[in-house]
C-alpha cells in the first residue's frame, strides 16, 4: 500500500488551476490619464503596479497551496521514518492474562472477557499467511498454542472455549520463558508481542522487565501492552486469616483474626460471617476506607470429633466475588506435651527456675490450651524417655555431662527442640562447648553494676520466630537486665533472634538433624532480668513452641497454586495419592522422595476450595484460596510500565480502537493529513487578511485630486 489512504482524492489537485486561470482573466490593463506633468504620476503608477503584481502573485500562491494542501490531506497521507512493521507475513504472540484478578467484573463482562474479545479481533484482522502463538499464564497449561501456527480459526475457537484461571501471574516471568523458548518461533524479524493485562503491580517487577526489554530491543521485537483493567475498582477481599489455637483442642472453641481489604476505590460499610461446618456462628458489621485493611475478630467453636474442622470466612458480594471466600482447614488435636526440666529442683513439682515459661504456657492456669507443660527435676530428665514431647526447657542446669549431651543431641536429631536457659548454677556457660553442635563456641558472663534498661531489636535477616512475634508486638523498647551472657564465636549455621540495642545477641538457634537447639542470654527467673514478667516472653515462649510443632498443627490451607506439606511417616520413596478436587472430579497425583522421613509435597491445586487427598486408609483435607496477591487491585500507570523499558519499541492502547490504530500508525506510518488541513486553515485565514490590507485605497492628497479633477474637465 503506498503512502496515501485514499489516493483518488490527489485528482482533487487539479482545482489548483481554477485561481491561476481567474488570475489570468482578471488582469487589467492600465488606462491613459492625461496629464501635463507626468514625471511623479509614472514614478507612482510603476509603483503601485510593482506592489500590486506582488500581492497578486502572493496571493495566488497561498490560493494555489490551500487547494493543494486539501487534496492531500483528504488523500490521508502517512509518514514512515522507518519500516517497523515490514511488508509480507507476521507472526503475533499474544499473551493473554488468565489470572485470577481477570476475573474483576466490568459492567455485564469480565476483564477476561473484554480482553479475550480483543485478542480475536485482533486474530481476525491477520492476513493468511500470518501466523499466531497464545501464551495464557494463569491457568494450568499457559501455553495454549506455541509455537505459532497459521491456522487462526482453530485458536479462535479454543480461545472461545477458554475461561480465566484461579492463580497468579506475573508477567515478567511470563516473557522471560517466551524468549527462552523463541528459537521455536524461526526468523523473528517484525515479530509482534501483544500483552492483554490488568497489570496489577503485585505481577509486574521493573528490575526483571528491564532484562525482557534489553533482549526484546536486540531481537528487534515489537511489545504491545494493552490495558483491561476496569475503570472503577469497588473491592473488598478476605487476604488472610489466623486461627487461635491453630487447631481444635478439647471444647473446640477458637477465633480467627480475619485481615480484609479495600481497594482504593471502595469506601462503605460490610459484613463478615463465620460458617462451620455448614453451621453459621457468628458475624461482624464494620466499616472499610478506601486502600485500607481491617482486622476483624470472630469466636467460634467445632463440636463433634472430626479429624478436619471445615469452615469458611464469608463478606457481602461485589465486583469480585473470589476473594469474598476464605476457607479453612484445622486439624483435631489431643494436646502437645512440653518438658520443663528445673535443674535447680530437688524433687518434681518444685518448678522455681521453670514457674514463669509454665505460666507462659498456660496463662491463667487453664489447663484447656493447646500446649500442656509437665515439670520435672535434672535427675528424672536424665532417665526419661522424651518421644512423646516435642519441645524440651532445660532451665538452670547443672553441668551438661556426656550423658545429658547425647540425650539433648538425640532428641534434637529426631526432630526435637531444646531450649537452654542460663540460672544461678552458673555451669550453662562452662559447657555449651561439650555439645558437638556447639563445638567452638563461647559464652562470657556480663553482670552489670545496677540493673540497665536496653532495648531489644530486630535481626537484620529475621528468623522465621521473628517475623511471627513483630506481626503481632514490637520488643520491648527498655528491658531491665542485671545479668546476661556474651556470645562469642557463634557457628557458622546459627540463626541469631534478637539483638540488643547496645550489641550482642538476645538468644540464638541451631538446627541439627530435623530439629534445633536454642540457647537465652538471659534465665527463665527474674534474678538475671524482668523479661519473664513481659507480654514479650509469653509470646516468645509459645510461638517458640508453635514453630517446632508447627508439623502437628499444619492447618491444611493453602493457595492456588502453592503445594502443602504433609507428614507421612511411611516406608515408601514413591508414593500415589488419590486426590478429590472440589467439583468432584477425582486423579492421582504421584510423589518421589530421597527420604522416607521427609515430608511429602502435594501440590496441583488450581481452583479455590476443598480437596481431599487419600492413601490408603489416610485422608486429609486441603482448604485453598485464591492468591494473596490477587486479592490487592493495585494496577501500574502506562507511564510506570514504560519507565524500565526505555529503549524498545513498546506501544500502549486501552482499547481495540487504539491498539489499532498503533499498527496502521506503525506499518502505513503516522497521519499527516490533521497537520494538513492546520496549515491550509492557517493560510486561508492569511490570505483573507492579507488580501484585504493590500487591495485597501491609500488616501490620496486633496491637492492631487483638485487637480486631476481640474484636468478632467479641461
Amino acid at each position: 500500500m503506498g503512502p496515501f489512504l485514499a489516493p483518488w482524492f490527489l485528482m482533487a489537485s487539479a482545482a489548483a488551476a481554477i485561481p491561476v486561470a481567474l488570475h489570468l482573466l482578471h488582469r487589467r490593463k492600465p488606462q491613459p490619464v492625461p496629464f501635463s506633468t507626468l514625471r511623479f504620476l509614472r514614478e507612482a503608477i510603476a509603483s503601485t503596479r510593482r506592489s500590486r503584481h506582488l500581492t497578486n502573485l502572493l496571493t495566488l500562491l497561498m490560493r494555489i497551496f490551500i487547494i493543494l494542501l486539501l487534496a492531500f490531506a483528504f488523500s490521508q497521507p502517512q509518514v514512515t521514518f522507518t519500516t517497523l512493521i515490514p511488508e509480507g507475513r507476521r507472526t503475533c504472540v499474544i499473551v493473554l492474562d488468565s489470572s485470577a484478578s481477570m476475573q474483576f467484573r466490568d459492567g455485564e463482562s469480565t476483564c477476561f472477557a473484554n480482553a479475550k474479545e480483543w485478542a480475536i479481533k485482533l486474530i481476525r484482522s491477520l492476513g493468511e499467511g500470518d501466523r499466531v502463538a497464545v501464551l495464557t499464564p494463569g491457568v494450568p497449561h499457559p501455553r495454549l498454542a506455541f509455537p505459532p501456527t497459521s491456522d487462526r480459526e482453530a485458536i479462535i475457537r479454543v480461545l472461545n472455549d477458554l475461561e480465566a484461571g484461579h492463580g497468579h501471574t506475573s508477567i515478567p516471568d511470563t516473557l522471560t520463558d517466551f524468549l527462552k523458548r523463541i528459537d521455536k518461533i524461526g526468523k523473528t524479524t517484525g515479530l509482534e508481542l501483544h500483552v492483554f493485562s490488568d497489570f496489577q503491580k503485585a505481577g509486574w517487577d521493573d528490575k526483571a522487565m528491564q532484562s525482557v526489554g534489553a533482549q526484546l530491543a536486540e531481537r528487534g521485537i515489537l511489545l504491545f501492552l494493552n490495558h483491561t483493567r476496569p475503570p472503577i475498582v469497588a473491592n473488598a477481599g478476605i487476604t488472610k486469616a489466623a486461627f487461635y489455637p491453630p487447631a481444635i483442642l478439647g471444647d473446640g472453641a477458637f477465633h480467627t483474626r480475619a485481615t480484609v481489604l479495600a481497594s482504593s476505590e471502595f469506601n462503605g460499610g460490610n459484613r463478615l460471617r463465620l460458617t462451620v461446618q455448614d453451621d453459621q456462628q457468628a458475624d461482624t458489621s464494620f466499616t472499610l476506607l478506601p486502600g485500607k485493611s481491617s482486622r476483624q475478630v470472630l469466636a467460634g467453636a467445632a463440636r463433634g470429633e472430626d479429624e478436619h474442622v471445615m469452615g469458611m470466612l464469608q463478606l457481602e458480594p461485589d465486583g469480585f466475588d473470589l476473594d469474598n471466600v476464605f476457607r479453612f482447614c484445622l486439624p483435631r488435636r489431643t494436646a502437645i506435651p512440653v518438658l520443663l526440666v528445673d535443674g535447680s529442683a530437688e524433687q518434681v513439682g518444685e518448678g522455681r527456675e521453670t514457674f514463669f515459661v509454665k505460666h507462659a504456657i498456660q496463662p491463667g492456669g487453664k489447663t484447656t490450651t493447646l500446649f500442656q507443660p509437665r515439670q520435672t527435676d535434672w535427675p528424672s530428665f536424665l532417665s526419661d524417655d522424651l518421644h512423646t514431647y516435642s519441645v524440651v526447657f532445660v532451665c538452670n542446669p547443672p553441668s551438661l555431662g556426656e550423658a545429658a549431651s547425647r540425650k539433648i543431641t538425640e532428641f534434637a536429631r529426631r526432630g526435637g527442640t531444646v531450649v537452654l536457659m542460663p540460672g544461678q548454677h552458673h555451669a550453662l556457660e562452662s559447657s555449651l562447648d561439650r555439645l558437638p553442635v556447639l563445638s567452638g563456641f563461647r559464652v562470657d558472663k556480663e553482670v552489670l553494676p545496677e540493673e540497665k534498661g536496653i532495648g531489644i531489636v530486630g535481626s537484620e535477616k529475621p528468623s522465621q520466630l521473628e517475623k511471627r512475634l513483630l506481626s503481632i508486638m514490637p520488643p520491648p523498647a527498655n528491658l531491665v537486665v542485671r545479668r546476661r551472657l556474651i556470645f562469642k564465636d557463634l557457628p557458622a549455621n546459627a540463626k541469631p533472634v534478637f539483638h540488643y540495642a547496645d550489641g550482642g545477641v538476645f538468644a540464638m538457634a541451631l538446627p541439627l538433624g530435623k530439629g534445633s537447639v536454642w540457647v537465652t542470654s538471659v534465665s527463665a527467673n527474674r534474678d538475671w532480668s524482668e523479661w519473664p514478667l513481659t507480654p514479650f516472653f509469653v509470646l516468645f515462649t509459645q510461638e517458640l513452641i508453635k514453630g517446632s510443632a508447627r508439623h502437628m498443627l499444619a492447618e491444611r490451607t493453602t493457595e492456588v497454586g502453592s503445594p502443602v506439606v504433609m507428614e507421612w511417616p511411611e516406608n515408601a520413596l514413591e508414593l500415589d495419592f488419590h486426590v478429590q478436587t472440589p467439583d468432584g472430579n477425582e486423579h492421582v497425583t504421584h510423589i518421589s522422595r530421597t527420604d522416607i522421613e521427609k515430608p511429602v509435597l502435594i501440590g496441583g491445586f488450581t481452583r479455590p476450595g476443598f480437596y481431599t487427598i487419600r492413601r490408603g486408609d489416610a485422608k486429609h483435607v486441603v482448604a485453598v484460596n485464591l492468591p494473596e496477591d490477587e486479592m490487592e487491585m493495585v494496577y501500574q500507570s502506562m507511564q510506570e510500565l514504560a519507565l524500565p523499558l526505555r529503549g524498545v519499541s513498546v506501544y500502549q492502547a486501552d482499547s481495540w480502537h487504539k491498539h489499532q490504530q498503533n499498527l496502521v500508525n506503525l506499518r502505513q506510518g503516522r497521519p499527516l493529513w490533521p497537520l494538513l488541513l492546520c496549515i491550509a486553515f492557517f493560510l486561508t485565514v492569511t490570505e483573507e487578511l492579507f488580501a484585504n490590507i493590500r487591495s485597501r485605497a491609500s488616501a490620496v492628497p486633496e491637492a492631487l485630486r483638485q487637480f486631476t479633477r481640474r484636468g478632467a474637465r479641461a
